[in-house]
C-alpha cells in the first residue's frame, strides 16, 4: 500500500525518514539518459544588457537512476533514486556555466544532485496502461552537501515497458547553502529556481 500522506506541518524544511514500502507487484524502471533532460530555470538581471528579467535555462542529459512502480489496483511509485551530474549543465552562455560550476554549485566538491523519493500524494485508486496521471512525489533532494525535503508535481504515463513524463519543483538556492550568483553587480540571479525533469524510463 502507499506510504502515509504527509500533513502540511510535516513538510517543513529538513529531510524525510523513509517508511518501509511493501514490494508486492513492483517492477523496476531505469532512466534512459539520452531521452531524459534535467533543467533549471532562474530569472537574472543582466544590467549591462538591459535585461532585468532574463530567463536563464541550463540543461543536461546526465541523469541516471531508477524507481519502482505498481499499476492496476492501488498503483504505487516507490524506491526512486535519481542522480543528476551538475558538472554537465549547459546554458546559452559558457561564461555563466563556468561561474555556476566554480562559484555557485561548486561542482568540484558537490558534483551531483540526487533525489530520493519517500511518498506520493494524489495517485489514482487504479491505473490502466496509457492513462496520463498527475500526482505529487515527495522526497529528499541532496545538493551542495545539504538535504531538504521537496515536492515534485509529476505528470506521466505508462505505455507497455516505457514511462514518459515530466516532474517539476520550485526550490530556493539559500535552502541548500548556495548564494545566488552575483557577478560584480552586473549579472544578478534570483534565489528562486524551477527545476524540471523531462523523463523516459524503460523496464529493467
Amino acid at each position: 500500500m502507499e506510504a502515509p500522506l504527509r500533513t502540511p506541518a510535516a513538510l517543513a524544511r529538513g529531510a524525510f525518514s523513509e517508511t518501509p514500502i511493501p514490494l508486492t507487484g513492483l517492477e523496476t524502471f531505469q532512466t534512459v539518459s539520452a531521452q531524459t533532460t534535467a533543467s533549471y530555470r532562474v530569472f537574472e538581471d543582466l544590467i549591462i544588457q538591459n535585461k532585468p528579467s532574463n530567463d536563464a535555462i541550463g540543461t543536461t542529459h546526465s541523469v541516471t537512476g531508477s524507481f519502482k512502480i505498481r499499476t492496476g489496483t492501488s498503483p504505487l511509485v516507490a524506491g526512486m533514486n535519481i542522480p543528476v551530474d551538475l558538472r554537465t549543465l549547459q546554458s546559452d552562455a559558457s561564461m555563466r556555466d563556468h561561474y555556476i560550476q566554480r562559484n555557485t554549485l561548486q561542482t568540484d566538491m558537490y558534483p551531483y544532485a540526487t533525489f530520493v523519493s519517500v511518498s506520493t500524494q494524489e495517485l489514482p485508486s487504479s491505473y490502466s496502461d496509457g492513462q496520463t496521471v498527475h500526482f505529487q512525489l515527495i522526497g529528499n533532494l541532496t545538493m551542495h552537501g545539504k538535504t531538504n525535503k521537496e515536492v515534485f508535481d509529476v505528470q506521466g504515463k505508462v505505455v507497455g515497458n516505457t514511462i514518459t513524463g515530466m516532474a517539476t519543483s520550485t526550490i530556493y538556492m539559500t535552502d541548500f547553502g548556495i548564494q545566488p550568483p552575483n557577478l560584480a553587480n552586473i549579472a544578478i540571479a534570483q534565489n528562486k529556481v524551477v527545476i524540471t525533469l523531462t523523463f523516459t524510463v524503460s523496464k529493467a
